[in-house]
C-alpha cells in the first residue's frame, strides 16, 4: 500500500494509524476523514477510511471507498485483497474468488489471499480446486519454515494444514487427511483453538477409516478443549451416529444446536440420527424447518426425498424434488431420487429418462448404474441392464441393493442358478432386504 501521500508525515494520519493498529476503529475513523478532506482521493487514505467503515459495518460505503481506491491504483494487491474479503463477507463468493485471484496473480507471496481463495473452493465445494491452492501454500510455508526467522509461520503452517486436511477428508482421501492434520497439530503449539479444531478434523477422517472409537475419543478431546464450540459438539455427535450410537448421537447434537440453533449442519445430522433411531416424524419437522429457511438447501432436499422413499411416498418426494430440481436441472443425485419415485409409481418411461440424464452427470455412481439397470428390467430390457449392474457391482461388489437388482435382472435374462446365487449374497449382506427376500421366493415359487 502507498505511504501518506505528502512529503512531511501528515498528523491525522500518523494519529489515525496508531489508532488503526490498536484496533481503535472509532477513533481512527475522524482523523482519516479529516485527511481526506485535505488530500482528497488518495489511495492510501481511501483504504484506511474504507477499513474503519467496514469495522463499524458501514459495507457501502467501504467497498465504494475500495473501488475507488483500486481505480487509481490498480496494481495494489491489498486492495484487491480487501474487496474480496467484503465480497466474501456479503455472500458474492465468484466476486470474492476472482478478487484472491487478483491479489495472488500480483503478489504470489499472499497467504492469506490463497488461504482465502482456497475457503471459497470449500465453500462451493470446490474441493479438488481447494487441494491444489492448499497443498503449494503447505509446500511454499515449508520452504519459508526453513529460514532463521520461519518460527513465526508456525501459525499459518498449522491453518493451512488444517484447511488441507480437512479438504482430503471431503475428497475421502482420509488416511493421507490424517497424515497432514498430524503435521498441523505439531505446528499448532499450545494453540488450544487451533488443535481443538485439527482434532475436530481428525476425528471426522478417522470415522471415514471406520476407526469409529479412536473418532469419539478424538472428538471427545476436541470438545474438552472447546466445549461452547457448537462445530466440535456436532463433530462428535456426527462420528457418534456412524458408530451407530443414535441416542447420543442426538443428545450431543442437540448440545451444538443449543449453543447455535442455527448451525445447519447440525440440523441435518439430527435429522438423520432421528431417522435411524426411528423418530420419523421428528426426523421429517427437522428437515421441513431447513427448507422452511431455505427451499433450495440441497442435503434437507435429498435427506428428505429419501425418508418419503422409504416410505413409499413417490408423490411426496416428487414436490419436494421439484423446486430444487427446477434450479438445478443437472443434478445428477436429485435426478437419481426423481427417478426413483418415478419407478415407484410405475412411470416407467419417465424415471429411465430421469436416470439417463443422471448417468450423465454422475456416470460412475454404482446406485445411479443399478437403479438405471433396475428400470430397463421393468421395461423388458434386461439385456441392456446387465452392463449397468455388473459395471456398478465393480465398484460395490457387495452392495445388497446392486446384488438384488442384478439378480432381479439375471433371472429377467432366465440365468436361474446365477440368479438364485446373487441373491443369496444378497441377503447374506443384508437378510432384511425385502426386494431380495421377494424375488428369490419368485424364484423359488
Amino acid at each position: 500500500m502507498a505511504t501518506a501521500p505528502q512529503a512531511q508525515p501528515d498528523p491525522d494520519l500518523q494519529t489515525g494509524l496508531q489508532f488503526l493498529r490498536a484496533g481503535w476503529f472509532d477513533r481512527a475513523e475522524p482523523h482519516f476523514r479529516s485527511a481526506h478532506g485535505r488530500h482528497g482521493d488518495q489511495p492510501a487514505i481511501l483504504h484506511y477510511l474504507a477499513v474503519c467503515l467496514s469495522q463499524r459495518g458501514a459495507l457501502g460505503e467501504a467497498e465504494a471507498l475500495w473501488r475507488k481506491a483500486i481505480a487509481k491504483d490498480p496494481n495494489e494487491p491489498m486492495l484487491s485483497y480487501n474487496l474480496g474479503l467484503l465480497a466474501r463477507r456479503t455472500g458474492r463468493l465468484d466476486e470474492a474468488a476472482r478478487r484472491f485471484r487478483d491479489t495472488v496473480r500480483r503478489a504470489p507471496a499472499h497467504v492469506e489471499a490463497r488461504l482465502a481463495l482456497a475457503g471459497i473452493h470449500i465453500d462451493q465445494h470446490k474441493f479438488t480446486a481447494a487441494e491444489r491452492e492448499l497443498s503449494e501454500v503447505v509446500a511454499n510455508l515449508d520452504r519459508a519454515l526453513e529460514h532463521p526467522d520461519g518460527a513465526q509461520l508456525r501459525p499459518t503452517q498449522a491453518r493451512a494444514r488444517n484447511m488441507l486436511g480437512h479438504v482430503l477428508y471431503r475428497l475421502g482421501h482420509f488416511g493421507p487427511a490424517l497424515e497432514i492434520l498430524g503435521q498441523a497439530l505439531s505446528d499448532a503449539g499450545e494453540d488450544q483453538t487451533r488443535r481443538a479444531q485439527i482434532m475436530g478434523d481428525r476425528a471426522l477422517a478417522m470415522g471415514g477409516l471406520a476407526r469409529h472409537e479412536d473418532a469419539i475419543a478424538e472428538a471427545e478431546q476436541a470438545v474438552a478443549l472447546a466445549p461452547q464450540n457448537a462445530s466440535l459438539n456436532h463433530v462428535l455427535g456426527f462420528v457418534l451416529y456412524f458408530a451407530g450410537r443414535m441416542t447420543e448421537a442426538i443428545t450431543r447434537v442437540e448440545a451444538a444446536l443449543q449453543l447455535d440453533p442455527t448451525y445447519t449442519p447440525a440440523l441435518r445430522t439430527l435429522a438423520l440420527a432421528q431417522a435411524a433411531a426411528g423418530k420419523i416424524d421428528d426426523a421429517l419437522a427437522v428437515l421441513q424447518r431447513l427448507l422452511a429457511q431455505n427451499p433450495l438447501d440441497r442435503d434437507a432436499v435429498l435427506q428428505l426425498s429419501f425418508l418419503h422413499l422409504a416410505a413409499k411416498r413417490f408423490e411426496e418426494a416428487l414436490q419436494v424434488l421439484e423446486p430444487y430440481h427446477n434450479a438445478a436441472p443437472d443434478d445428477g443425485r436429485v435426478l437419481n431420487n426423481q427417478g426413483l419415485a418415478l419407478r415407484g409409481l410405475k412411470r416407467f418411461d419417465e424415471a429411465r429418462r430421469a436416470f439417463k440424464r443422471a448417468l450423465r452427470h454422475n456416470g460412475d455412481d454404482p446406485l445411479v448404474l443399478t437403479n438405471f439397470g433396475a428400470v430397463l428390467v421393468d421395461l423388458g430390457r434386461a439385456a441392456e441392464a446387465r452392463p449397468l449392474h455388473e459395471q456398478a457391482l465393480r465398484a460395490a461388489p457387495n452392495d445388497a441393493r446392486l446384488l438384488t437388482n442384478y439378480g432381479i435382472c439375471l433371472a429377467a435374462l432366465g440365468e436361474k442358478d446365477r440368479a438364485r446365487e446373487t441373491l443369496d449374497n444378497a441377503l447374506a449382506a443384508d437378510p432384511n432386504n425385502d426386494d431380495a427376500l421377494l424375488a428369490r421366493a419368485s424364484l423359488d415359487a
